[in-house]
């Protein structure tokens, strides 16, 4: 029984795990609107081992809300994005079994900021975006 259920959890992990690399994997973009509070809001999910979307578009000056997912079962992943040239950084640990995390912050500063999940090496296998911020 107990090598029926470590099978099991074998092939689960193979599964969850699976070749779905991010590398050459297509540009996947929104464009945050703004709600009737005044926030952006955009949801990121993370699977094994990409973003979606993988470029996120926000204007600077208004607040941003992340809702990152981790769509993974048995994979951690987290979040990791300096957002706005000042130096400021968001790091969420998304953990496994499907985590979530909620990152807010206002960008102040234009420009191209990589986001990336840098658990176990994941953004040398493609898991990596772009959040831009425009004026």
């Amino acid at each position: 029984m107990r090598r029926q259920i470590l099978a099991a959890m074998v092939v689960l992990l193979a599964l969850d795990g699976g070749c779905a690399s991010g590398l050459n994997r297509p540009v996947s973009e929104v464009t945050a609107k703004t709600d009737r509070d005044g926030v952006q809001r955009v949801r990121v999910v993370a699977h094994s081992f990409y973003f979606e979307p993988n470029r996120i578009v926000v204007k600077a000056g208004t607040p941003v809300e992340l809702t990152i997912k981790n769509a993974a079962l048995f994979v951690p992943h987290n979040f990791t994005c300096p957002h706005d040239g000042e130096g400021n950084v968001i790091e969420k640990n998304l953990g496994m079994l499907r985590g979530q995390q909620v990152a807010r912050f206002t960008p102040v500063k234009a420009g191209e900021y990589p986001f990336y999940c840098d658990v176990d090496k994941h953004a040398n296998k493609g898991m990596k975006g772009t959040l831009v911020v425009v004026k």
